[in-house]
């Protein structure tokens, strides 16, 4: 099946890109969303607190005004609640925001080293690339929050009781091909797809999404779920994701489409020195 085998290639991209990282000195920009995730977190915490404290103040009744203060209370707390999820469950999406310039330029490296093609730096051309990457990364957040969030936690468990693990398992699959889609379009942006054709190509290639995007998901999650006595590396590893999944995804998204269309025919490149040969999928 076409989604089994693009979703292969997309697991497959994800062994390729860790040496191919450490090989060819993409390592260097780990260290930037280490410090911009390090802030965001620190940030979502706070709002997270301020939710609990909230919470605990609707639970024990110490509020004024009756019903109105009730009311107040608890509209605060999901506002609180929501900037948390925003801060902390869609960091994914706040790291491809404030991460697009950065991520642009690794894809073009990491296509450079692949086929030999290069693009002349033109600051116009990024600006276009970096406000389409925004613009796919906040689609894709008002996408989830409207299906995962509002639709299936506010709606859709209340109402028919669906079970918590349900709710959790189908907001990770909506996010899982949101997440691949955003780092894909990077490599379809300098194919100069438009968003609608890119939408496209992506439905006919839904695995290669779907594999990019739960990688990506589980670099922040998994780490989460280990605790250990040691405070040190207890941080070490709720920061392992940060440190590694923006740039890995980027990575593997571009050795895919590589692999995928065989970027060595981009008639857009400026300049083309080696040829690798790619199986079509």
């Amino acid at each position: 099946m076409k989604f089994t085998k693009n979703l292969s290639l997309g697991f497959k991209s994800y062994l390729e890109s860790v040496p191919f990282i450490f090989t060819n000195g993409i390592w260097k920009y780990l260290i930037v969303p280490l410090v911009l995730f390090g802030i965001i977190f620190y940030v979502g915490n706070r709002f997270g607190a301020t939710a609990d404290s909230l919470e605990q103040v609707r639970e024990t009744g110490n509020y004024s005004w009756g019903w109105l203060g009730l009311s107040w209370v608890f509209l605060k707390t999901q506002f609180f609640k929501l900037l948390e999820f925003l801060f902390l469950d869609a960091t994914k999406y706040l790291g491809m925001i404030f991460l697009s310039p950065l991520l642009a330029i690794i894809s073009e490296k990491t296509e450079e080293i692949l086929t030999g093609n290069k693009y002349k730096f033109n600051l116009k051309r990024l600006i276009v690339d970096v406000k389409r990457g925004i613009g796919i990364a906040i689609r894709m957040l008002i996408a989830e929050v409207l299906l995962a969030f509002v639709l299936w936690e506010w709606i859709v468990a209340p109402l028919f009781g669906v079970n918590e693990i349900i709710v959790d398992v189908v907001t990770l699959c909506i996010g899982f091909y949101f997440y691949g889609f955003a780092y894909v379009d990077y490599i379809n942006e300098r194919l100069r797809l438009t968003i609608k054709e890119s939408w496209k190509f992506m439905k006919r290639h839904a695995g290669l999404a779907f594999a990019i995007g739960s990688v990506y998901s589980l670099f922040y999650k998994i780490p989460s779920l280990i605790n250990t006595d040691n405070t040190w590396l207890n941080t070490l590893l709720d920061n392992f994701g940060v440190l590694f999944a923006p740039v890995l995804a980027i990575v593997a998204a571009t050795i895919a489409m590589h692999k995928l269309v065989d970027l060595n025919n981009s008639k857009f490149a400026e300049k083309k020195e080696n040829s690798v040969t790619t199986t079509e999928i």
